[in-house]
């Protein structure tokens, strides 16, 4: 057996709702974003908040909850898409921040949403293969820093992050099996020297590549899994999805033949936004919180690109004697302090200046 033995989850403090960048754009109606597109509130991070402090805060949670000694941790990737460097790796800085062995295999893992899933599925093939015994998957993005101001992705863009220890003893949930499915698809993009993320400007409809992207590869990666394990929907307790909007789940986990009550308890996106490589886990995370023995959770990630990770867990004994001090829902309702749209460009560096924000 090898699985998830310990997990952390972090949000930044700050929020902001969508009618207060609404108030400024007024490029949809508010009744779609909060009815049909189902989201809320966003994150905003402060100006010293990144991919890293958000991996490290999120990771040191996951190594207390697991209770292992930092120096055993012998894997350890961050997969997110807004990687603070172009060609240093962010991993090392991680470890360091952490204070883990530096004897270990590790480094980024860019496929935008998916990333942190492909992080658990890398460290999860080094435990079962005898190459590394404790390892340490980290998912974080700050998507709100890489959209542009007046983008209708800015109502959603967020910031967030998930870690969890895998390992082989004392493990919480088990990872049954893993499926993926990839393909090449200009959906959303970044390119080189660009600062925010591009897409193909249809202002949030539903359009064609919703379809061959998002649907098709979660559709097609769910599949495959629950075949080759020989399971149906109905056998699973709980389904979490990419979530890039709140609709999103609810959609895509239909047409996998999943219910509402299955989906519900992991959709986190009305509260707290898209967080990108972290969407998915955070949903997990949040179901982690609430399950008991026995029940099995489906995750599919979506990483624009395009590809989707499925996993199927099944939750041990171990879980019930071993909540975390700090529950996802904490984070989602109390640990916040609401701010306006102009606040909000100004920590996230979207005006133009030549100093920090926190000296200005």
């Amino acid at each position: 057996m090898a699985g998830i033995i310990g997990y952390g989850a972090f949000i930044p403090f700050n929020r902001i709702r969508v009618e207060e960048i609404h108030q400024t754009w007024r490029n949809t109606s508010l009744d779609r974003l909060k009815q049909v597109l189902q989201v809320n509130e966003r994150a905003v991070l402060q100006p010293n908040e990144d991919t890293i402090t958000l991996a490290v805060a999120a990771a040191k949670g996951a190594i207390e909850h697991a209770g292992v000694d930092r120096s055993a941790v012998d894997a350890l990737f961050l997969g997110t898409c807004t990687n603070p460097f172009d060609s240093r790796p962010s991993s090392t800085i991680v470890s360091e921040a952490l204070g883990t062995s530096s004897h270990f295999m590790g480094g980024d893992i860019q496929f935008s949403g998916k990333s942190g899933t492909t992080a658990i599925q890398v460290c999860l093939g080094l435990i079962r293969s005898g190459m590394a015994k404790v390892g340490l998957a980290v998912a974080s993005d700050t998507i709100n820093r890489h959209t542009c101001p007046g983008r209708f992705y800015e109502y959603t863009a967020s910031a967030g992050a998930a870690a969890f220890v895998i390992g082989q003893e004392n493990v919480l949930a088990d990872i049954v099996g893993t499926h993926s499915y990839a393909t090449d698809l200009s959906d959303f993009f970044r390119t080189e020297g660009e600062r925010y993320i591009q897409n193909i400007g249809t202002g949030g409809e539903i359009y064609p590549a919703w379809e061959i992207g998002f649907v098709d590869h979660v559709v097609q990666a769910g599949e495959a899994l629950m075949t080759s394990l020989s399971l149906r929907p109905k056998d699973y307790t709980y389904a979490v999805f990419q979530q890039p909007y709140g609709f999103a789940p609810y959609a895509v986990g239909q047409r996998l033949g999943f219910t509402k009550e299955q989906i519900e308890p992991g959709v986190i996106a009305p509260m707290i936004g898209d967080c990108g490589a972290a969407s998915s886990l955070l949903g997990l995370v949040h179901v982690l919180d609430r399950a008991k023995k026995g029940e099995r959770i489906f995750l599919a990630s979506y990483g624009f690109g395009a590809g989707s990770d499925a996993l199927s867990l099944e939750v041990t004994p171990a879980i019930e004697t071993k909540r975390p001090g700090v529950s996802l829902a904490a984070y989602l309702y109390e640990k916040k302090s609401l701010v306006d749209y102009a606040t909000a460009c100004r920590l996230e560096y979207k005006y133009m200046q030549d100093v920090s924000p926190l000296y200005v």
